[in-house]
């Protein structure tokens, strides 16, 4: 039974609040915005979808939008990734184009779909779903590699025989080769913008996700899919052993993680991202077994700790990814200027400062004279050659893979707030705060 909740789209007092930025999303909760009177960064409503909702945006073909489902990565024939809305039919989501909007999921990357937006409505089948579609993506993107390099072989051999007409048959193979590259999983779209200047850094990511296959990671990952695909096939029985599958490969997995030397190399982002990404399902998956069975300081426990270490991790790749430039752009702030205007969001910089200590802690000038020497730096003579496309792509990579630590941090951060809810409303598990399998498509809004 749904305890006093409403479709969010039925909530003109949000929806105003969060136009107006005096409110705003993190993870899976509404609250006010930091600054914003004596309540600000308090939680105002909590966020939860339907099952009708995920069952048909999975129905359709693509990622829920409540994990930036309704986004897609698009490659463009320069190898730009810029995301955008797919024309989805409110009627079918129960969301509005201008909601996503001021929600800040117009540009939430694909890979931040692991988790829903609040908390698992339709539990196991999803998260069951997220891992295959992970397993899928590197599958694809092997399988498009592969071909791709050996389709560029053969019309480079080519080139000995037909040396007047050689350079168009190996521009068509490389325009063969970027087509092959569109299918790849929004969620893997920053390795190609990685690499796609350098065939030997090509090569190399090839023989990585080859060994990808051989690893324990996903071996781990097949584990718990194979645990959730059984669990949603039989929801009443005891969920003993899924806590103790997904604990298992929760330990296992954040070890992998932590154990990653941050770097801007395209296989170290790739371990990276496979470890993180099942870390984060395992954990939600866990956290969210023990509150169907009323556990709900033992979730509350446990998602603290992970948070805690999953925090430093993202701080981490933020500090490494942000600081591998030359001293004069070693900011964040580089991603916030005229140079990115067309393809990075003000909400994707927002996300990312959140991963960001040493740059929250600036006060507003500092933050606007980094902004102006970062354009400065931009318009010197040397520019042009420096920062070309290939260095606008690899900063549109770092932004996507940061953006995506810090929507999940915030997804996981915000299942403490879900379970302490729970408690506070005394319900005996948490299926009773959620919407029902009958519930009307859409994002409903929870007691705060």
């Amino acid at each position: 039974m749904i305890i006093n909740t409403d479709l969010l789209l039925n909530s003109p007092e949000i929806i105003k609040g969060l136009a107006s930025g005096e409110m705003v999303r993190y993870g899976g909760v509404i609250r006010w915005a930091k600054g914003v009177g004596p309540h600000a960064g308090n939680i105002v409503k909590h966020l939860a979808e339907s099952p009708s909702l995920t069952n048909k945006m999975m129905l359709v073909g693509v990622d829920p939008i409540l994990g930036g489902g309704a986004i897609v990565a698009d490659i463009a024939g320069h190898g730009i990734n810029y995301h955008k809305l797919l024309d989805i039919d409110t009627k079918i989501t129960g969301i509005s184009q201008n909601l996503i909007k001021v929600m800040g999921l117009s540009q939430l990357s694909v890979g931040a779909s692991v988790l829903n937006l609040g908390v698992s409505a339709i539990g196991f089948a999803y998260m069951g779903y997220k891992l295959h579609q992970m397993q899928k993506s590197i599958n694809v993107l092997q399988s498009t590699m592969a071909n791709g390099f050996n389709r560029v072989e053969a019309n480079l051999s080519q080139l000995n025989h037909k040396i007047d007409s050689g350079f168009s048959i190996v521009i068509q193979g490389l325009k063969h080769l970027d087509n092959r590259l569109d299918n790849i999983s929004g969620q893997l779209a920053y390795l190609y913008l990685i690499t796609q200047d350098n065939r030997k850094k090509q090569e190399k990511l090839a023989v990585a996700i080859s060994h990808l296959h051989q690893t324990n990671l996903i071996r781990e990952i097949s584990l718990l899919q194979a645990e959730l695909n059984d669990r949603t096939r039989f929801p009443d029985e005891s969920p003993r052993q899924a806590i103790k599958t997904s604990s298992h490969v929760r330990i296992f997995l954040s070890s992998e993680a932590q154990k990653i030397t941050p770097e801007l190399e395209a296989e170290l982002l790739l371990n990276s991202d496979v470890a993180i990404q099942g870390w984060v399902v395992a954990t939600a998956t866990e956290a969210n077994l023990l509150m169907e069975i009323g556990q709900f300081q033992e979730a509350k426990f446990l998602v603290r700790e992970e948070v805690s270490k999953f925090r430093q991790i993202a701080e981490r790749w933020a500090f490494a990814l942000l600081n591998c430039e030359n001293h004069k752009i070693n900011t964040l702030y580089r991603l916030d200027s005229l140079l990115f205007k067309d393809y990075i969001s003000k909400e994707r910089i927002q996300r990312i400062l959140e991963i960001c200590p040493s740059e929250q802690s600036l006060d507003s000038a500092k933050v606007q004279w980094l902004k102006s020497s970062v354009n400065a730096e931009y318009k010197t003579s040397h520019a042009p050659e420096r920062y070309n496309q290939a260095w606008i792509n690899k900063q549109l990579a770092i932004a996507e893979y940061l953006d995506t630590l810090s929507e999940l941090l915030a997804r996981l951060d915000t299942l403490q707030n879900f379970a302490q809810l729970c408690q506070d409303r005394d319900v005996k598990n948490s299926r009773e705060l959620l919407p029902g399998n009958d519930a009307e498509p859409g994002l409903y809004l929870l007691p705060g």
